[in-house]
């Protein structure tokens, strides 16, 4: 081990760039894998839950009544019910709603049928951290995260809708996803409000011997108007949402694993050469092929698991910086390291030296030791012809070839990600095409009416081009009218009815039906089928399935989604009668308003918000603007991962183009003897790396475009569209990026080169 350690100390420069490859890479794998332990912690802790909360929302986007309540208390199994509502510290004004999207300051209120549940910790498992929980209508308990943000402490006085509250209870820092939250007295929170408030939910519990699956299914039996959420459902949702960073985590994992193991390879290969001699003189005295394996092996691990060790301990600063950061920014957390994740990172960073030492191991313990005391080398001066050149060919240009390979893998990364970018981007315009220009107008309370008068009203306005009646709703579907879960399925129905046949929201993209015709204005019997959902049960037009015992027959089929956003490919489409007869319940819950220009869209918006009091204007730029902001958000995390990919390239590059400094010495130190200035040693040196960037850029994009044509038929099959697009201007970018690159990576090796002095170059080894 002394005689490894001494040899990496006195190559500190080759050292320290392959370090420095792993220690990025793995800083890159640690940083996601903390999200990614930080988010799977919020759901265990969602998981343990005792209560097995059911959420029970209106299918008419409004709140849950006080008669809906009072009949849920009524189903058996249920042993009690909360409602929560929540709001603003401070009240908003319309510029600050966008708040909301980055955890907000809010107040709480919960009132329960079961004692012991009015103050109950925004995270389930939270203690007190200190004082008592409040016990007059002008006290708070405050969560960790709005004590920080506030500097407030037991006794400090919380100002919430100009009405003073004193603090007599802290809620402890919780170990998963925190939020700035004031919990407050019910009774308080309804003076405050009245009958609005930014969000109100309503949470059935059930009895411990009832299965919450069971139930919820009761209550939507029972109370059609309402959807109920079992617990397992909701973290179904949750987890199918984590595996997407569990995807990138493996992406990341896999790119950091094949450049940092090429540039150890590379490396440990040179440094066999250098040590040829020494290698030579060992099994001279009698070492094993084994010892020199092992030997060579453990200096590749070395190198990666310091690597990974100071890539961990990085990842893990920079995420307890960033959580301090959040913490006091935004009351939350987004990081976590726990010890499955930094033993993981590390035992992961050891294998990739083991990995990568194992040609280069086996490569000096095949060493003739006669050749190699003589500083021959293991390679024979005639590789002969045919399949023996060609691997005398690759074993001769190993290094320039990992080289370029490490660079490779990340231009192919971030172009693959840019053809996936530039794809999802083309699509959303695509869909979005047909639906400007519109929004929707649903009520805020369940006492605000949305029906046909409204629509009678807006239909006279100047400026509209259509009034689209909606409603929506989920419903128990059976296609064979036979006993069983294997036969029935839960299917998402839209309802629609306007004077020029706009689908507005219940299709909110451009689309047309594949087979058959839509279903007749008032039909109680017939429906249109998302392409989805009729392929994965095998239906076409004319087949029938039965709603609550009622046969539907299926007039039409849609044409695939390309990128279905809302879930309409696994949605039925009915008029507005059938899905009012279905529910029992009213026939439109919501009405939405095609403008005919820019203008009159503003101008109806304003005229409708004051005319229409307790009402919610919802517009398609809201939606496909948060769902653009989500996809910047995901492209930029996996940017950011594969960027580091490309910097470890970059990283390979000054590797590669410092022992070739040091393997051309005296070639450069003759060409400056014989009047080279030093301009010229630069460029010629800027240029050798210009070139490995240049390939391996080249060599990226080819397997972009190879992976393009292999890829998009196969996802063309399910989605009917093309996931990836490789543009020119993307593939010229990529070119012109890995060129920039090898020359930037190349710049301090090569100016070194530069300012060497020609009698001391000529004088060495």
């Amino acid at each position: 081990m002394r005689d490894i350690i001494r040899y990496l100390l006195r190559r500190k420069t080759r050292t320290a760039l392959t370090m420095l490859a792993v220690i990025v890479g793995i800083f890159a794998v640690t940083a996601v894998g903390g999200i990614t332990e930080q988010l799977e912690s919020t759901i265990r802790t969602t998981e343990q839950d005792a209560l097995r909360r059911i959420t029970v929302t209106g299918r008419d986007f409004s709140p849950v009544s006080d008669a809906g309540i009072r009949q849920l208390r009524r189903i058996p199994g249920v042993a009690g019910i909360t409602e929560s509502v929540y709001d603003f510290l401070k009240e908003q004004d319309e510029e600050a709603v966008i708040q909301i999207s980055v955890n907000p300051q809010l107040f709480m209120a919960t009132r329960s049928d079961i004692p012991g549940l009015e103050y109950e910790p925004p995270i389930f498992g939270t203690q007190l951290w200190g004082g008592r929980l409040p016990q007059s209508r002008t006290e708070t308990v405050i969560t960790w995260a709005l004590a920080q943000a506030r500097g407030l402490e037991l006794g400090d006085r919380l100002i919430i809708r100009e009405r003073p509250f004193t603090v007599v209870g802290i809620w402890e820092d919780a170990a998963t996803m925190d939020s700035p939250v004031a919990v407050i007295d019910y009774g308080a929170a309804e003076d405050l409000l009245g009958e609005t408030g930014l969000l109100r939910s309503v949470y059935v519990i059930p009895f411990a011997a009832v299965n919450p699956e069971d139930l919820a299914r009761r209550i939507e039996e029972e109370m059609p108007e309402l959807q109920a959420d079992s617990p397992t459902e909701m973290l179904a949702q949750a987890r199918q949402q984590m595996l997407l960073f569990s995807l990138i985590v493996g992406a990341s994992g896999i790119v950091s694993l094949l450049i940092g193991t090429f540039t150890i390879v590379n490396s440990m290969i040179v440094s066999v050469q250098e040590r040829r001699q020494e290698i030579g003189l060992k099994k001279a005295l009698g070492a094993e092929d084994g010892h020199i394996l092992i030997e060579v092996v453990a200096e590749a691990v070395l190198i990666a698991g310091v690597g990974g060790l100071v890539g961990m301990l990085l990842g893990a600063g920079v995420g307890w910086l960033a959580n301090r950061v959040l913490v006091q920014q935004l009351g939350t957390r987004l990081f976590l390291l726990t010890p499955r994740l930094a033993l993981g990172v590390v035992a992961f960073s050891a294998a990739m030296g083991v990995i990568a030492g194992a040609y280069p191991a086996w490569r000096a313990a095949h060493l003739d030791p006669i050749i190699a005391l003589r500083g021959l080398g293991g390679g024979a001066s005639y590789a002969g012809r045919g399949l023996k050149r060609f691997i005398y060919l690759i074993r001769r240009n190993a290094r320039g070839i990992l080289t370029i390979g490490g660079i490779a893998i990340g231009i192919f990364a971030l172009v693959l990600l840019g053809s996936l970018s530039e794809a999802l981007n083309t699509s959303l315009n695509n869909v979005t095409e047909g639906t400007r220009r519109l929004f929707m107008v649903t009520p805020k309370r369940a006492d605000v009416a949305t029906g046909r008068g409204m629509g009678r009203v807006l239909q006279m306005l100047e400026g509209v081009q259509d009034v689209i009646l909606t409603n929506t709703g989920e419903v128990t579907f059976n296609f064979d009218n036979l006993a069983g879960e294997e036969n029935s399925k839960q299917v998402q129905v839209w309802a629609h009815e306007s004077l020029h046949g706009d689908w507005g929201f219940a299709m909110p993209v451009r689309n047309r039906l594949a087979q058959g015709r839509f279903f007749a204005s008032g039909s109680t019997d017939e429906l249109v089928l998302g392409a989805g959902i009729a392929e994965l049960r095998g239906l076409e037009v004319g087949a029938t399935v039965w709603i609550k015992g009622r046969p539907f027959t299926v007039v039409g089929i849609w044409r695939k989604i390309p990128f279905d956003v809302f879930g309409h490919d696994n949605a039925a489409f009915m008029s507005l009668e059938a899905l009012s007869r279905i529910q029992n319940g009213p026939e439109v819950a919501g009405v939405a308003i095609r403008a005919g220009s820019e203008q009159d869209f503003q101008r109806l918006q304003t005229w409708v918000e004051r005319e229409f009091a307790g009402v919610d204007l919802v517009t398609t730029d809201e939606i496909f603007g948060s769902i653009r902001q989500a996809l910047a958000t995901l492209f930029a995390v996996m940017g950011g991962i594969f960027s580091i990919a490309v910097f470890v390239g970059a990283v390979s590059v000054a590797n590669t183009m410092v022992i070739a400094v040091n393997e051309q010495i005296p070639e450069i130190g003759l060409k400056k003897a014989v009047g080279a200035e030093d301009g010229d040693i630069l460029a010629e040196m800027l240029l050798q790396a210009a070139k490995l960037g240049l390939v391996g850029g080249s060599v990226g994009v080819a397997l972009a475009w190879i992976a393009t044509l292999v890829i998009n038929p196969l996802v063309k099959a399910q989605l009917e569209m093309d996931i990836l697009h490789l543009s020119p201007r993307l593939a010229v970018a990529g070119l012109i990026f890995s060129l920039v690159l090898g020359m930037i990576a190349g710049l301090l090796p090569a100016r070194r080169a530069a300012q060497l002095d020609p009698v001391v170059a000529l004088h060495a080894e």
